[in-house]
């Protein structure tokens, strides 16, 4: 166990100034992305109720799941190629291929939002039992081509290295504009939160396509990128990405066929507040990833092992203590939501669990992605989101909310964990060197 470090010493290693300084830089910006979400979360659940903020995040997360499908795997494809072309100066390149998968993007998400909204209303009767949720649902659909631009541009400003940008673009500009729309017109439905959430949207959107033509140099001449390489690295990620939200937010979405829009919205705040336990990780990732992709481009092996093992110390160190204190005092945390919320520490103290794992066993989905394993992490995805629908339509109908916290929490940490073994398997090293494995 003689690799377990303190943080201080972590600090003090001169191989380690470069990541714990950018780290640090962008654990600043989560932390306000992180408090920009939590703080949504508790207006919207003040503002609207247990009642009509279950109708809202309800919305969002089929919209969440349905945006994913759209985007077709471009963000962790952008943020691949960007880093690689962007550290070698090739504008071309990146021009070219982020005007690809835009429009490639751009496609599929306008065609979803066009049968969503005209079917809104048997959606959220038939599927959902909730006829409610049909307005919500409506306007919050209208938001995806925004929701995925947004997304896109906030990864390639990542593969840039853009840590301010890239994290407020992808995690705070939303949550923050939803909060002054909603502090400054007090709605009382969720139809009409709805409707700022598509308005905040909008907004991120133009700001991050803005900072997007900002942040790189115009191109010199007109390319075409080759779309088969494109497509060969898009095809595993979209799957990748599917089977993400689904593993994340499944136990949710079927949740909201079973049980009570109250049970939904302790669920929805429950998980949102548990990102915290993540969040560095999520900082952390934010400078990595690039450096992962470059490192591997440039066949550093041992710089790459050196650098993801420190990654993992770190993360693990600054997470732990976040997640005693959601395990010690799950009251206070879901008071804060409102008297309806309390009824939810359960929820709360399962998916901290299943993050925390998540957290202790590293980056590896970013490390098999940028080293060109998108399929290694396509066939984990699978399983476990599998694992996760599978395990929700079992224990949902017997325990309730706490049955679908549960079949989320083992999925996400499931998915790290096997994780783990890929990156044994495919680049000679273990990221779980803190506990002991080589």
């Amino acid at each position: 166990m003689s690799s377990i470090l303190t943080l201080p010493s972590l600090i003090k290693k001169e191989e380690n100034k470069e990541l714990v300084k950018h780290s640090f830089i962008s654990l600043g910006v989560r932390i306000g992305g992180a408090a920009a979400a939590f703080l949504m979360n508790v207006v919207v659940a003040r503002y609207l109720g247990a009642e009509q903020s279950g109708y809202f995040f309800l919305a969002v997360t089929t919209i969440t799941l349905l945006a994913t499908i759209g985007r077709i795997g471009a963000d962790q494809t952008v943020l691949r190629y960007v880093s690689v072309y962007g550290e070698n100066k090739e504008w071309n390149k990146v021009h070219a291929i982020m005007n690809k998968i835009i429009l490639w993007s751009w496609l599929p998400l306008s065609l979803l939002t066009v049968l969503v909204c005209l079917f809104s209303r048997p959606i959220s009767i038939y599927l959902f039992g909730k006829p409610e949720m049909q307005w919500p649902l409506f306007w919050i659909t209208l938001s995806m081509p925004f929701f995925g631009a947004f997304n896109i541009h906030g990864n390639a400003l990542q593969g840039l290295r853009k840590v301010f940008l890239s994290v407020t673009c992808l995690k705070i500009l939303t949550p923050l504009f939803l909060m002054i729309l909603v502090f400054l017109f007090a709605p009382k439905t969720s139809s009409v939160t709805s409707i700022f959430y598509l308005i905040a949207c909008l907004l991120n959107f133009a700001l991050g396509y803005f900072w997007w033509k900002k942040s790189i140099p115009s191109a010199s001449t007109k390319e075409n990128f080759d779309s088969s390489l494109l497509w060969k690295s898009c095809e595993p990620l979209w799957i990748v990405a599917i089977m993400n939200v689904i593993t994340t937010w499944g136990g949710q979405f079927i949740a909201g066929i079973y049980n009570t829009p109250q049970e939904l919205a302790q669920l929805a705040v429950a998980r949102n507040t548990t990102v915290l336990v993540s969040f560095i990780q999520a900082a952390i990732n934010n400078v990595s990833a690039p450096r992962f992709a470059v490192m591997y481009n440039q066949g550093k092996m041992n710089k790459l092992k050196n650098y993801a093992r420190n990654t993992t110390r770190l993360m693990t160190l600054t997470s732990l203590p976040i997640t005693l204190f959601i395990w010690f005092f799950p009251g206070f945390i879901m008071s804060m939501f409102g008297k309806d919320f309390t009824e939810g520490i359960w929820l709360l103290r399962i998916l901290a669990l299943g993050q925390f794992v998540s957290v202790i066993s590293g980056s590896v989905s970013y490390l098999l992605i940028m080293s060109g394993h998108e399929k290694d992490m396509k066939n984990i995805r699978i399983i476990n989101a599998i694992l996760a629908v599978v395990l929700a339509l079992i224990l949902n109908p017997i325990y309730g909310a706490v049955g679908s916290a549960i079949s989320t929490a083992i999925a996400i940490a499931s998915t790290n964990l096997m994780g783990v073994g890929l990156v044994k398997k495919r680049l000679g090293f273990s990221t779980l060197s803190l506990l002991g494995f080589k």
